[in-house]
């Protein structure tokens, strides 16, 4: 149960490993929430992202070779910093 009302509690969608963050955004300030709701899912993007270059150190030697990528170049992804494209 909430205390906020239903119809003004806004939850954005998680990455798979995060159990709970909330932001709440309020109605009268259409752009901060605009600009937070945009912010909120470049951050998702990149721990996505993130999660996904971590994800080639657990790959097999016969599954990097599936997919055309050495282990050199796993490593040299996974080590790439949260900022880079």
């Amino acid at each position: 149960m909430s205390v906020v009302p239903e119809s003004e509690t806004r939850i954005a969608s998680l990455p798979s490993g995060v159990q709970s963050i909330q932001c709440r955004v309020s109605r009268e300030l259409p752009f901060a929430s605009a600009v937070l709701q945009s912010a909120w899912r470049w951050l998702l993007y990149r721990h996505e992202k993130r999660q996904s270059r971590r994800a080639l150190l657990d790959l097999t030697d016969d599954e990097l070779l599936d997919i055309g990528v050495t282990r050199e170049d796993a490593r040299k992804e996974a080590g790439k910093s949260f900022f880079w494209d």
